[in-house]
């Protein structure tokens, strides 16, 4: 029976191979039997990816051990999957496409759906590009007969271990937790890693992952520094934010707070910020007429339902040319230009106070988010126009 386990490029998959490579005896299989598989998102840290080029496929290699990359092929999942790699002897870690492994990133994804990752309820940036890759090639490569699948969960998340033990979705899967089966915590793996490779190991995750932010591990201050160490890993989440927000100023990457509020807060952030300045003023800019409809939530129309949103790109250019023709829009409908905190919008209908209801603005962003409208969008954009006003729904609670 094949051994898969999910090596996220983490703490707990990586001290999981460590361990079964040093001592044999905790593994009740040869190591011929054992396929290490990864799900590159394209925007893991580059020091995680030099870390284990450095340390742990040199290791597999020498014991001969398979291992595979695999990738979302498109933002289709019609399109299936790019194979990165397939080999006995690793040398590079795919943590971005090239010319020659071109494959699909989240980064690319979340900028032209002019969004960010959720942190609240289900991690479906998580399941989109790692778990259905995963999936995808692990169902393909076992043909529905059994296997164990190794995942590294840590002592003190059982509950994830029972969640995944109900979501697994390949034929055959035969869930395994060798870190709950030794006790072993987030401690327990680091000090192992420690002492067999002499490094420590850091998170792994996307560089903007919103839950690395983490307060109860002091998981802010840690992304902080790492920005700080390496600036560049900084102008992606910081441009992914900025896009987001243009288009919808609700958004904010760390739970609804923004990264550049929380890096401004922090002290020796100041050239860092400068840089991303930088960067905004270099990249090419759109007008977008951006419109949003909310349901009302089960009839209640104090709470929202599902939004519905429709984006035009008006036109491109500098980010002056864009803030130009801006002002021209905003002079024509006899309004003007809103400065929100460095974001420039012109607000032709703010959303109301109940629900449904509906918002509609033009506004200067990054273009890189692409023209898009919901195909439910101008049904729930017409209902919503029928949106009862306040002093209508104050009329009936006085009466």
């Amino acid at each position: 029976m094949n051994v898969i386990l999910s090596y996220g490029f983490g703490v707990d998959s990586t001290a999981i191979l460590l361990r079964w490579i040093a001592e044999p005896e905790t593994r009740d299989f040869p190591l011929k039997d054992l396929v290490v598989i990864s799900a590159q998102t394209g925007n893991e840290w580059e020091e995680t990816g030099r870390l284990v080029e450095t340390h742990v496929y040199p290791l597999l290699a020498r014991h001969g051990i398979r291992t595979v990359q695999v990738a979302r092929k498109s933002a289709s999942q019609t399109d299936g999957i790019t194979v990165l790699n397939d080999t006995t002897t690793p040398t590079l870690c795919h943590i971005r496409p090239t010319a020659e492994r071109p494959y699909y990133t989240l980064a690319a994804e979340m900028l032209t759906n002019g969004t960010i990752p959720q942190s609240g309820g289900t991690r479906k940036c998580s399941i989109k590009a790692k778990g259905w890759p995963l999936d995808y090639w692990i169902s393909r490569h076992t043909s529905g007969a059994g296997f164990r699948h190794v995942v590294g969960f840590e002592a003190n998340e059982t509950s994830r271990m029972v969640r995944d033990m109900r979501e697994g979705k390949v034929p055959g899967r035969i869930p395994s937790y060798p870190l709950i089966e030794w006790g072993w915590d987030r401690d327990a793996c680091l000090r192992y890693i420690r002492a067999q490779l002499g490094v420590e190991w850091p998170k792994s995750a996307c560089a903007f992952c919103p839950y690395a932010f983490a307060l109860r591990d002091g998981g802010r201050n840690r992304t902080i520094a790492r920005y700080l160490a390496n600036p560049e890993e900084a102008m992606l989440p910081l441009l992914m934010e900025y896009a987001a927000v243009a288009l919808n100023p609700r958004q904010g990457l760390i739970g609804g707070e923004r990264l550049a509020d929380v890096l401004a807060a922090h002290p020796g952030t100041a050239d860092l910020l400068a840089r991303f300045a930088a960067v905004l003023d270099a990249d090419e800019w759109g007008v977008y007429d951006v419109r949003r409809a909310f349901r009302a939530r089960h009839g209640d129309v104090m709470r929202p339902g599902t939004a519905v949103r429709s984006i035009e790109r008006l036109t491109t250019g500098t980010r002056t040319q864009t803030l130009d023709y801006l002002h021209d829009l905003a002079a024509a409908r006899n309004t003007r230009v809103q400065n929100e905190r460095g974001y420039h919008r012109v607000w032709l209908t703010e959303r109301g106070l109940y629900y449904p209801c509906r918002e509609h603005a033009l506004v200067a962003a990054p273009a890189r988010a692409v023209e898009k409208v919901n195909a439910q969008f101008g049904q729930v954009w017409d209902s919503a126009a029928a949106t009862p006003s306040q002093l209508t729904l104050w009329s009936r609670e006085a009466s």
